[in-house]
């Protein structure tokens, strides 16, 4: 093997090297467990369902609504028990 060729497999194989280590840094990065999928930032691409992230912050927001709605009512006026 001449020196030029030695130079190259050189090369090769620390580019290799350099190659894997950056990939497996970069998995270890992240959140760990269920990533939470981001609403779209612009246009209104279809609802995808129930776990699309809009249908569940209405969802949410309807909950909380009818919470609150149950919250400000007032309560029913104690019934007597004796017959007038």
């Amino acid at each position: 093997m001449t020196l030029l060729a030695a130079r190259q497999n050189v090369r090769a194989m620390r580019t290799a090297l350099l190659l894997v280590l950056s990939v497996s840094a970069l998995s270890a990065c992240g959140l760990r467990g269920e990533l939470v999928r981001p609403e779209p930032m612009w246009g209104n691409p279809p609802n995808e369902g129930p776990l699309d992230p809009r249908s569940i912050r209405a969802a949410e927001e309807a909950a909380r609504a009818a919470s609150e709605a149950d919250q400000s009512q007032p309560a029913p006026p104690p019934q007597s028990s004796t017959p007038q």
